[in-house]
C-alpha cells in the first residue's frame, strides 16, 4: 500500500484502539465473558451454581486467543473506517474540482485575442480537431499542424466558417515521424506575435494490437512512433516554452493516454511513449509551478471514439468533443487529469479495487494482466475476421496444448 494509505489505516487503527479502551473492550468473545463471570463469582462468594466457573478459564493459550481476537477486531474496524474515509475523500475531491473550483475562479484565465495564438499539433482529426474547434470558439488565432495539406486546408475553412470569433487560422504541413522538421517549425512560429496556448496532441499508435516482434516493419515503425510520440512533444516544448517563460504567460496541454497509468501488453511501445509524455508533463509542472502565468497539464485521455481508436461512442467511450470539453474545464485546476467523468470513474474503480486487494505498489502489474487478457481477445478477432492464422499460435504450438 502507498504511504498515505498506510498512514490513514494506522490513524484509524489508533482511533479504534482508543475508543475501545475508553468505552470497554468488545465482549463478543466467550473467553472474556467467562473470565468476567468468574471474577464476579469470586467477589460474591462461592455458590453451587458458580462452581463450574470458580476455576479461572483464562490460561496462557486462551489469553493469546483473546488478545489476538481483539486485535483482529480492531484491525477490521480500522480497515473499514480507512476505506470509508478514502471513498469520501475521493468523492469530495471530485465534487470540489468539478462543481466548486471553477465557480471560485480557480481555473486558468483564458486570454483569446487576434494576437494570441494557440498551436495544435495533429489538428485534423479526433482530439486535436476538437481542441482546435474549442480554442477557435473562444477567439484564439490558430496555427494547426499536421502532415496532410489537403485536410489542413479543409479544416482551416471549417474552423473559420464555424467560429466567427476566430480571426485567423494558419496551417503548417509537416510529418512528425521525421526528425528534420523542427527548423521549419521554428521559423513559422517566429512569425507569431504571442504564443498563448500549445496543445501537444500529435501521436500515432499500432495498426492492430500485436506482440512486439510481430509488428509490421518493426524497426522503421519504432523510429516513427518515437519521433511522433516522444520527440515531437519534447521539441515543441523546446521551441515554445522559453517564449512563454519570458512572457510570463502560457498554457501547455500535453496529450497523454490512460495507457500511461500502467504498462499495456500488445501496445507496449505506444504505452511507453505515452508514459514518457505523462512523466515529462508532471515534472515540468513542478519545475514551473512558481512561474507566474504558466500552466502545464498532462491530459490523460481514456478510450475516445476517434479515427485512430476505431471505437464507437458509448458510456465508457465518449466522443472527442465531449472528452476535450471536460479536459478544458480542468486546466489550471488539475495538473494531471483524466477529464471526462467516464474516464475518471474507470480509473477510480481500478484504484479502489487495487487498494482493497492491497496491491497499490504492484497495481500496474494487475492492470497490465487485465489489459493483456482484454486486448488479446481483440487481437484474435482481427485474425479470425480476415480468415488468417494467428502467427503467434503458429510459432508457439505449445500454447494450444
Amino acid at each position: 500500500m502507498a504511504r498515505g494509505q498506510i498512514l490513514l489505516t494506522g490513524v484509524a487503527f489508533a482511533v479504534i484502539m482508543v475508543f475501545d479502551v475508553v468505552y470497554g473492550l468488545p465482549e463478543s468473545s466467550d473467553t472474556m465473558k467467562r473470565t468476567s463471570d468468574w471474577g464476579e463469582s469470586k467477589r460474591n462468594g462461592p455458590d453451587e451454581e458458580d462452581l463450574p466457573l470458580t476455576v479461572p478459564a483464562l490460561d496462557s493459550h486462551q489469553s493469546i486467543v483473546s488478545v489476538t481476537t481483539s486485535v483482529w477486531e480492531w484491525m477490521g474496524k480500522a480497515f473499514v473506517l480507512a476505506f470509508v474515509v478514502y471513498i469520501l475523500y475521493r468523492l469530495s475531491k471530485e465534487v470540489f474540482q468539478e462543481c466548486v473550483a471553477k465557480r471560485m475562479g480557480l481555473g486558468v484565465v483564458w486570454k483569446p485575442s487576434p494576437d494570441n495564438w494557440a498551436i495544435i499539433t495533429g489538428a485534423t482529426d479526433g482530439i486535436g480537431l476538437s481542441y482546435a474547434h474549442n480554442l477557435a470558439e473562444m477567439g484564439y488565432s490558430l496555427l494547426i499542424i499536421s502532415r496532410n495539406d489537403e485536410k489542413l486546408q479543409r479544416v482551416r475553412s471549417d474552423l473559420l466558417s464555424a467560429n466567427r470569433a476566430c480571426a485567423e487560422v494558419k496551417t503548417l504541413c509537416v510529418d512528425f515521424t521525421r526528425p528534420d522538421i523542427y527548423e521549419r517549425i521554428r521559423e513559422t512560429l517566429a512569425t507569431l506575435t504571442n504564443i498563448d496556448v500549445l496543445v501537444n496532441n500529435v501521436g500515432m499508435s499500432y495498426k492492430r494490437y500485436e506482440y512486439f516482434h510481430m509488428i509490421d516493419d518493426l524497426e522503421p515503425f519504432i523510429d516513427q512512433i518515437v519521433n511522433c510520440n516522444v520527440l515531437a512533444v519534447t521539441r515543441m516544448l523546446a521551441i515554445c516554452l522559453p517564449r512563454m517563460v519570458t512572457a510570463r504567460r502560457g498554457i501547455v496541454i500535453n496529450v497523454s493516454s490512460i495507457t500511461a497509468d500502467c504498462p499495456v501488453p500488445l501496445l507496449a511501445v505506444y504505452s511507453a511513449t505515452k508514459a514518457y509524455v505523462d512523466y515529462l508533463s508532471r515534472a515540468l509542472e513542478i519545475e514551473y509551478r512558481d512561474t507566474p502565468g504558466l500552466t502545464i497539464q498532462s491530459a490523460v485521455f481514456g478510450f475516445v471514439a476517434t479515427k485512430m481508436s476505431s471505437l464507437k461512442p458509448s458510456f465508457v467511450c465518449p466522443t472527442a468533443d465531449e472528452s476535450v470539453r471536460a479536459m478544458l474545464a480542468t486546466v489550471g485546476i488539475k495538473a494531471r487529469t483524466h477529464g471526462h467523468y467516464a474516464h475518471r470513474l474507470q480509473i477510480t474503480y481500478l484504484e479502489i479495487i487495487s487498494s482493497v486487494l492491497g496491491v497499490t505498489r504492484g497495481r500496474p502489474m494487475v492492470w497490465s494482466q487485465w489489459s493483456y487478457n482484454w486486448l488479446a481477445k481483440f487481437r484474435s478477432r482481427y485474425y479470425e475476421k480476415r480468415g488468417l492464422k494467428d502467427p503467434w499460435l503458429t510459432d508457439n504450438q505449445w500454447l494450444t496444448v
